[in-house]
């Protein structure tokens, strides 16, 4: 099994520097609301912040994937390795592979891209399906073409590799195999391709997003002392105003426990996740109207 690595220096350098610029942009956002009074700026800041977790995530992971990335070539097939996920091309099924510009093999990129880095779907100039495990230096970059679609490589030594894919294939196949994919760990579980749940879910998430963006909003109008308990007009509980904002975090809490085991029940009772998200759901409503009938 050869073992055949792509340039990943500058890929890695570069997501690795803006992975921390958005963490020092983390730091400066947090300073900037500790000192701020609670408007809809300030949720918008921290909005902001809140939404760089995810973006960290995903810049983590594909680093992960540049850090990982590799191409074993073994006698019948080659295997493309990016973080847990396994692309096997049987070499029996190469139509041609050549570097990228060489016989008017054009590609048009469609894909997550920094400078050492091109990972993701693409096309080629007549629109056919591309795949892309580069580092995207033109100079290295190799196209391999199956009936399946196309495959866009850069292994570090471009010549070496297209004389051992070349003298591998001469041998001929010792068994037959079937080009695919497999991916496992978080990212290949099958709840990323469930709209149900993801819908749900993502219907919860903005609505408690939109309770805190309005209490952020009405925060500076509203008395210091208001009601927290009120039943046929009646007020059996006062407190500060700030109190308030423990209805959305408790909808945020019911959404984040219900979604991790919602997450955690999705391979064996997809039911299950949807009941879970349908009542984190409804919980973000009864807090909408418990905001609004303390505040209306």
């Amino acid at each position: 099994m050869l073992d055949w690595k792509p340039r990943r220096l500058l890929g890695v350098s570069i997501g690795i520097s803006v992975i921390i610029g958005l963490l020092l942009l983390d730091l400066v956002l947090l300073r900037i609301l500790s000192s701020r009074p609670i408007d809809l700026l300030s949720f918008l800041l921290g909005l902001l912040a809140l939404l760089s977790i995810p973006a960290l995530v995903v810049l983590s992971y594909l680093v992960y994937g540049l850090v990982t990335l590799r191409y074993l070539m073994g006698r019948d097939s080659l295997v493309i390795h990016w973080s847990r996920r396994r692309e096997t091309i049987p070499l029996a099924a190469i139509q041609s592979c050549i570097p990228v510009g060489k016989g008017g093999m054009g590609v048009k990129r469609r894909v997550l891209r920094w400078p050492g880095h091109c990972v993701g779907w693409g096309c080629d100039q007549a629109g056919g399906r591309m795949l892309f495990y580069s580092t995207g230096r033109t100079g290295e970059e190799l196209v391999i073409t199956t009936s399946a679609g196309c495959y866009v490589i850069s292994p570090r030594n471009p010549s070496g590799f297209l004389a051992a894919l070349g003298a591998r294939q001469r041998l001929g196949p010792t068994q037959s195999l079937q080009e695919g994919r497999t991916e496992t760990g978080l990212v290949g579980l099958a709840i990323w391709r469930d709209f149900i749940a993801l819908g749900l879910t993502g219907a919860a998430a903005a609505a408690n997003a939109a309770l805190f963006a309005y209490l952020s909003l009405r925060y500076a109008s509203l008395p210091e002392i208001v009601p927290l308990l009120s039943e046929a007009g009646e007020v059996h509980l006062l407190g500060a105003k700030s109190e308030l904002f423990e209805l959305p975090v408790i909808g945020l809490v019911v959404l984040a426990l219900n979604t991790a085991l919602g997450f955690a029940l999705h391979r064996w009772e997809r039911p299950a996740t949807y009941a879970l998200a349908a009542i984190a759901l409804l919980v973000q409503v009864l807090m909408w109207v418990a905001v609004l009938g303390l505040t209306g």
